[in-house]
């Protein structure tokens, strides 16, 4: 993910880094404002019966006349294709008996009649209106993609397909998705990734500062925002990792920070060395084969943290529209644990 686009030392964990982990994200729960009163209209649409229903050509031409952006984004092939291509592809999807019988069950089965996600997503934009009053939360969508794609977001419209989230026990998964992204497509990941993509347009940035420190700095601040959004949500549903993953980086922040420092990382201008700490990967090999991918990523997100906590006179708007990465990072006295 570019940051002008809206689309991560295994030790003994000690009691003490469990509670440090859970009251973490307990004082963003803790201290969040009361936002129950701000109106959100978010209105939802199911479409999911309406396109397992389909048997025949003609009623996927239907559904293609009446939803041209549904078929054309989730369920066209790579390549341009005529309404009648990717009529026969719906049809061959949902009257395959293994998808009606497994996937689309499991989507019944895992979502219900997704109004709890509703009502997670109009927290979501309460606390969002709450800092930006003239948001206007977007029209949710549940659709079936027959595992061809993920999801679609903008300001006026999260498309979302239910398929795609149903994890990895799921009978089918989505091909060619490595373990360690797959993971994330789980339906308790799905308001955390929203709200992260949702909210960078907010996030100012200066397109000149080409360094590691620059990325990770607005990443950070990504990450910040996002988390107002969704402040009772664990850090790790937040940035992917895994709970163990959080614990291990936690106690070895420290360790993670000295190979920054040791290695004239913050600087680093080199698109193909900058990619090695925040760009999608299994583990940051360079720091240990135990420390998960995007780890520039989290530390651009602690520094942030420490910036907001050492200047409590800088406010969450202030934050996103400040482009000196190097005032953030110097006024953060960002001092790691461990």
């Amino acid at each position: 993910m570019q940051r002008n686009k809206p689309s991560f030392v295994i030790l003994i964990i000690s009691l003490s880094l469990i509670n440090y982990s859970c009251n973490k994200d307990d004082d963003f729960c803790s201290n969040a404002p009361e936002t129950s009163g701000i109106e959100v209209n978010l209105p939802l649409s199911d479409l999911t019966d309406d396109l397992i229903k389909i048997s025949t050509s003609e009623e996927a031409i239907d559904f293609i006349e009446e939803y041209p952006f549904i078929a054309n984004y989730f369920l066209a092939g790579p390549t341009d294709e005529t309404d009648s291509a990717i009529a026969n592809r719906m049809v061959n999807i949902f009257t395959n008996t293994a998808y009606k019988d497994s996937v689309y069950k499991e989507v019944r089965e895992t979502f219900g009649d997704f109004t709890l996600l509703q009502s997670e997503f109009e927290k979501a934009f309460q606390h969002y209106k709450y800092y930006y009053p003239d948001v206007n939360a977007p029209k949710l969508e549940f659709v079936l993609s027959g595992l061809q794609k993920d999801l679609y977001i903008s300001d006026s419209l999260v498309s979302i397909a239910a398929d795609y989230f149903l994890g990895s026990e799921a009978s089918f998964v989505p091909t060619g998705v490595p373990d360690y992204i797959l993971k994330r497509y789980q339906k308790e990941y799905i308001v955390p990734m929203t709200m992260l993509l949702i909210t960078q347009a907010k996030n100012q940035t200066d397109y000149s500062d080409k360094t590691l420190l620059a990325d990770m700095i607005f990443y950070g601040k990504s990450y910040y925002l996002a988390k107002q959004t969704i402040p009772c949500t664990p850090d790790s549903l937040l940035i992917g990792y895994s709970s163990q993953e959080m614990k291990d980086i936690a106690k070895n922040e420290h360790i993670i920070w000295a190979n920054f420092l040791e290695n004239d990382l913050l600087y680093e201008t080199s698109h193909f060395i900058k990619n090695k700490f925040i760009g999608e990967r299994p583990k940051t090999f360079e720091i240990s084969e135990n420390c998960p991918g995007r780890i520039g990523v989290w530390v651009g997100w602690q520094i942030v943290n420490a910036y907001m906590k050492n200047n409590p006179e800088v406010n969450l708007q202030e934050l996103m529209s400040k482009t000196d990465v190097q005032e953030i990072f110097k006024n953060s006295h960002y001092k790691p644990r461990g």
